[in-house]
């Protein structure tokens, strides 16, 4: 996927990035709080767009599944469109809400989905027109913690840092009714039917929600509660089916999901460990652990494995690792000089890229990954 603002600085020529496939592999990297961001070829680090927004921005930037699109949220409360890959803005709406949260659903019945903090902050929007398609409301106020799309089931899932329940939204035309009333409505027949599109499937959590993490299969997600407490969600469901039992309290940059021929499950890293605990849905325990061979920074889901930067003595090397046989091959080594904390960031084409606090691009790597050797 440097050299515009002071914020971006130079790529460390040390970064050895795996390929990744496509032209179209990108990654839009913007500092926190910031006006200015930038659009960089995943490979090298290389700027292709920069764009100057309004007002400073209130979200991560989202980029649309085709590629094609970039949301960003400000602000004072606006909903931005700009072109990929030559962040021309394409629409902007104002919002009654500063939205925190964005997520984007793909498809033909795609929309935006924006949250805040608010009686009403929670709307929905056409992806090319930015036109709103649905307003969410609680009589109370609420606070969106989290919202995360399931291309699979073709519904999002959001949770909240006040509320101790949690949303499913359908965002298929074709989506079944939902059932509104008591047991014994459902049985005779006499539950309200409402529009299964947008209207949420509310569901109960033991607390309100931290961060959401996606699962290694469709109706399962992992998220942090409001004390830092990892659960596992079943969508199906549609509730909390297991608290599992960690050795030290979980980071959302270091949870990761995997997925091997016949397991799967989530590996997790402490702040400051060199080893991370694998969890697997078998029995929802840990059966062991991964040994990073130096500190675990970052983890990233990468097509079934896990990408893992860890820190080392001739600096940070990222490796994919296959969970289930324990078995790492290193993509990048020699990253020296980066800032902490590092994270991974999602890009168009299946690019991932690692960034440090001053969001300065380290490394960029395709998904899905190419077969360990």
């Amino acid at each position: 996927m440097s050299r515009p603002f002071s914020w971006v600085l130079a790529v460390l020529a040390a970064a050895i990035a795996a390929p990744v496939s496509g032209a179209d592999a990108t990654v839009a990297i913007a500092a926190p709080g910031a006006r200015q961001f930038v659009l960089l070829d995943c490979t090298s680090g290389r700027t292709v767009a920069s764009a100057v927004a309004p007002d400073e921005l209130a979200a991560e930037l989202v980029a649309a599944p085709d590629g094609r699109g970039l949301y960003a949220s400000l602000r004072g409360g606006a909903l931005l469109r700009y072109s990929l890959p030559d962040l021309r803005e394409q629409a902007r709406v104002a919002l009654e809400f500063e939205a925190t949260a964005l997520a984007v659903g793909g498809g033909p019945d795609a929309v935006v989905l924006a949250g805040g903090r608010g009686t009403g902050a929670m709307s929905a929007h056409d992806p090319a027109t930015l036109a709103e398609v649905h307003r969410f409301r609680l009589p109370q106020p609420f606070a969106v913690a989290a919202m995360r799309d399931v291309p699979a089931r073709r519904r999002f899932v959001v949770a909240f840092a006040d509320l101790a329940e949690a949303w499913e939204i359908a965002y298929g035309r074709d989506a079944p009714p939902v059932l509104q009333g008591l047991v014994h409505d459902y049985r005779s027949n006499e539950a309200v039917p409402l529009p299964g599109r947008f209207t949420p499937r509310r569901f109960e959590l033991p607390r309100p929600t931290r961060a959401l993490i996606a699962g290694p299969a469709p109706y399962e997600v992992a998220r942090l509660d409001d004390a830092g407490v990892l659960g596992i969600v079943n969508l199906d469901v549609r509730r909390e089916i297991e608290r599992p039992a960690l050795a030290a309290t979980a980071v959302a940059e270091r949870i990761a999901p995997w997925r091997g021929e016949t397991r799967r499950g989530w590996l997790i890293a402490a702040a400051g460990a060199s080893d991370a605990e694998v969890l697997e849905t078998s029995d929802w325990k840990v059966s062991g652990r991964f040994d990073a061979g130096g500190e675990i920074l970052a983890l990233a889901a990468v097509g079934g494995r896990v990408l893992v930067a860890a820190a080392g003595p001739g600096g940070i090397t990222v490796s994919q690792v296959d969970v289930s046989r324990r078995i790492a091959e290193p993509l990048a080594s020699g990253i020296a000089a980066a800032r902490l904390p590092l994270r991974f960031v999602q890009g168009s084409g299946g690019c991932l890229a690692l960034v440090d606090r001053d969001r300065r691009w380290l490394a960029g790597f395709a998904a899905p990954a190419p077969g360990l050797r």
